[in-house]
């Protein structure tokens, strides 16, 4: 491995964690900040109902804490930033979305994947 390449993981890292602090913060994890695509729309129809309450919870009060321009108390956005980093709510049911959706394309007699733009 490279000395670039070890650089390149040790800022990523860096600057991953500085992301995660910053939102939780204001209550939010990363997940929350997908864009709504089709995958994604998919993914948060099969999360449990107390998982989407929680996340349009999260995201209003954001917005509420974003508008007041004040952050979380410390020992909160603390919580926030655990439950962040350790467990992922939304990433594994886009991950399957789209490993499905590859199966599909890759199964014998189909056309291929139309978003492959690789020779």
């Amino acid at each position: 491995m490279s000395i670039f390449h070890r650089l390149n993981l040790a800022f990523a890292k860096l600057v991953t964690g500085d992301v995660y602090r910053r939102l939780a913060k204001v209550g939010l994890r990363y997940e929350d900040l997908y864009i709504e695509t089709a995958d994604v729309k998919l993914a948060l129809s099969r999360l449990p109902k107390e998982a989407l309450v929680a996340r349009e919870q999260r995201l209003m009060r954001a917005m509420d804490i974003s508008m007041k321009h004040k952050f979380l108390p410390d020992h909160i956005a603390q919580l926030h930033l655990e439950q962040s980093v350790s467990r992922s709510y939304l990433a594994p049911h886009v991950e399957a979305i789209k490993a499905a959706k590859n199966e599909k394309f890759l199964a014998p007699g189909s056309i291929g994947n139309p978003y492959d733009w690789s020779p």
